[in-house]
């Protein structure tokens, strides 16, 4: 077992070298980090001078195998001469660039992260650059919806790909070319035969498992029995039949150590107590260090025994430690290698990495900055917007009466909406003062139940989400609610003359943002649903409905018997089509163009078909293709056009040629004809009808003329 490190290529160090020395050298590795190494380079190792900042790459080998490799970050001199060397692991290059504003949707896991890495390679230099790898990392649909706003891209790729849907980032080199793969923590690595037993290479360990929730013993409880010796108590299979009369399971060796501590433990669908007392024994051996992280000291014993497998980051490690009842394969979260000093090498093993204090508030933090970011991208009002403009307290569909009163001085002392001209005789009040705003059904001296006061306090006596009393919202509620759900959804309520608005916006962690509104007027309601940036709206009126897109640039407008189709707004310039009982209409900047739909012979209306119509303000029909998909302009094919439109005259004008196939082409007048590709001659020929003796020794004649036109007779004399 033997380690060499190397400066660009070059050997800066090897065990037993004379001149390739380093001193105090650590390499620190973790999953979903980039690790780092540092050591102390003497004057007399030969690359001390070679050693350059933000350029030199240093490269750790075990055994031939990599297992660190990055760029020096620093390189400082101490007193003694000796530069104290830092590199950063290959995965800081990812935060050498930057991904500028951009909106992302519809794309798999695997798109998301190669347009994070194209995005990465566009900005750096080869020997940085990364492609994607295996990814096998899904969410439930494939389809992520994502925003970058000027993060570097290794920051883009932990908060919103793994810190959303997890998985672990995995570098591996194929013929010169990193990749990064983004995988699960089972697929990471493999499974070390290697032991870490308490008393032979797990050095220090109690220490760390004293401060874990650990249990000694447990009170394990099956399925739910009809009858109950107390009748106000469920009741539970338990194993006190098959234990001896107890009800527990114990662990005598950490019981030895630890002193008792109980759990109770409920296996809901275990009927048979012999079954059940195996499941509480197991528990207590395996499942309840299901979650937990374990801080070790322990000797690599492949570097003393060769039959031994190291480990690496992201193996399954085996930990057995009788003593807690444990014997079970953890995952390497992280390892400290000290390459002098190999006996202080230590291990982090878990199913979760723990965070220090400050790591869990940096989180906390930046978590709470995204959601205040993506709320303000959400569409919201103040409640006060909506009461500077309220009227009435709606009572019905006319709505209600409203008074503003004032002190002696005419200065402004409340508004009341009532159901009711005057506050003695209402009922139902909803007051607007300075101190807040107040609904009461008992009329004007209230009580106010139901209230939002200046203070911030919002006071209600329920909340009608499945009826959910407001007693029952208490701080033992609200302290349950951990990091691990994240749920905020903002709401907004509006109540005025002629309208009455509601807007929610829910948040789910990062993962998706969802805003949902209606608003209920004199005229119309209208419901908005967006996702992001994303979304659509309905507008139904009384005698119409419209519906909007992606930022109200298209619609959809439905009427009775009829449906069309809008582009950039909803006005007759923007029309582009209506389906209706005639058939397809289609319309440019305002103009009525023609349609596509059926009609019947006027002699015999037996005879129907579909007809392509054209309207007066349309000039021209075309048939067209492109050439390709890539293309910009149509090649016309054919053309029908209005004289003085496209074309001078009035037809069909062909923009290609026509193959009969042996059909006749009948009726047709020629102009203009061609034959091989040469115009025939146009003009008159004579030709002679009758030839007389003149007596004279002489013959005279008579003629008349053909006409020809492009080498076609048109006209000839009758014999």
């Amino acid at each position: 077992m033997s380690y060499e490190i190397y400066l660009d290529e070059k050997l800066l160090f090897y065990p037993g070298d004379e001149e390739c020395v380093i001193l105090d050298s650590k390499a620190e590795l973790a999953l979903n980090s980039a690790g780092s190494f540092s050591c102390l380079v003497p004057p007399t190792n030969p690359l001390y001078s070679e050693i350059q900042n933000g350029w030199s790459m240093v490269t750790v080998l075990k055994d031939g195998k990599e297992i660190f490799c990055g760029e020096v970050a620093e390189s400082e001199k101490d007193y003694y001469g000796m530069k104290d060397l830092y590199a950063a692991g290959e995965l800081d290059f990812l935060k050498a660039s930057i991904q500028d504003p951009a909106e992302y949707h519809d794309l798999t896991p695997r798109q998301m992260l190669e347009t994070f890495l194209n995005i990465h390679n566009s900005q750096v230099e080869d020997r940085k650059k990364f492609y994607v790898g295996i990814v096998t990392i899904h969410d439930s649909n494939d389809s992520l919806y994502r925003y970058t706003n000027y993060e570097n891209t290794l920051d883009a790729i932990m908060d919103k790909l793994i810190g959303r849907l997890g998985g672990y980032l995995r570098i591996r080199k194929v013929d010169g070319k990193r990749y990064l793969d983004w995988i699960t923590l089972e697929e990471y690595g493999q499974r070390i035969e290697q032991p870490i037993c308490f008393g032979d290479n797990l050095l220090d360990y109690t220490e760390s498992i004293s401060a874990l929730q650990l249990y000694t013993a447990c009170i394990p409880l099956g399925a739910r029995l009809e009858d109950s010796p107390i009748e106000a108590l469920e009741a539970y299979t338990d194993i006190t039949s098959v234990n001896d009369g107890k009800n527990y399971v114990y662990l005598e060796d950490a019981v030895d150590r630890f002193g008792w501590k109980k759990a109770v433990v409920h296996f809901d669908d275990v009927t048979i107590p012999e079954n059940l007392k195996e499941k509480g024994e197991e528990w207590l051996k395996e499942n309840q260090y299901e979650t937990m992280v374990l801080n070790l000291t322990a000797l690599d014993l492949s570097e003393l025994q060769s039959e031994y497998d190291s480990f690496f980051i992201g193996d399954y490690a085996k930990v057995i430690a009788e003593v807690f009842g444990i014997d079970k394969y953890f995952p390497v979260q992280s390892m400290t290698i000290y390459f002098q000093n190999p006996h202080q090498n230590k291990l982090q093993v878990g199913d979760t990495q723990i965070k220090t204090y400050v790591d869990g508030v940096a989180d906390s933090q930046k978590r709470a900055n995204q959601l205040q970011q993506e709320n303000v991208r959400q569409t919201t009002a103040w409640f006060q917007s909506a009461i500077d403009n309220a009227t009435a307290m709606m009572t019905g569909s006319k709505g209600g009466y409203k008074i503003t009163e004032y002190d002696a001085e005419g200065k402004w002392l409340r508004d009341l909406y009532m159901n009711a001209p005057s506050k003695e005789d209402a009922t139902l009040v909803m007051q607007v003062n300075m101190n807040g705003i107040g609904f009461s059904r008992d009329g004007f001296d209230g009580p106010y139940k139901n209230a939002w006061t200046i203070d911030g306090v919002l006071l209600g006596e329920f909340i009608k989400a499945g009826s959910v009393t407001a007693e029952k919202l208490s701080a033992e509620y609200k302290a349950s609610v951990t990091d691990e759900i994240d749920i905020t959804v903002t709401a907004k309520f509006d109540v005025a003359e002629d309208l009455i608005q509601a807007e929610v916006t829910r948040a789910t962690g990062a993962e998706v943002d969802l805003a949902a509104s209606l608003k209920v007027t004199s005229d119309l309601v209208e419901t908005k649903v967006s996702k992001g940036e994303f979304g659509s709206y309905m507008q139904q009126y009384y005698d119409r409905v419209l519906i909007g897109f992606n930022d109200a640039s298209k619609y959809v407008q439905i009427t009775a018997g009829a449906i069309s189709i809008y582009d950039n707004g909803v006005s007759d310039s923007k029309k582009r089509s209506t389906f209706d009982e005639d058939g397809n209409h289609f319309y440019r900047d305002g103009y009525y163009v023609g349609k596509i739909g059926t009609n019947q012979w006027a002699s015999n209306n037996s005879h129907k078909g579909l007809v392509f119509d054209l309207e007066v303000q349309g000039k021209y029909m075309s048939w067209a293709y492109k050439e390709n998909s890539s293309a910009d302009d149509y090649t016309t094919i054919w053309t029908f056009a209005r004289s003085g439109s496209m074309y001078s005259s009035l037809g069909l004008h062909a923009g290609c040629d026509v193959d009969m196939h042996n059909y006749s082409l009948k009726n047709v007048k020629v102009q203009n004809l061609q034959a091989g590709g040469y115009k025939g001659w146009t003009g008159t020929i004579p030709i002679v009808t009758e030839i007389r003796d003149n007596g004279d020794g002489t013959i005279g004649w008579t003629y008349s003329e053909i006409d020809v036109s492009t080498g076609v007779i048109t006209s000839a004399p009758r014999s």
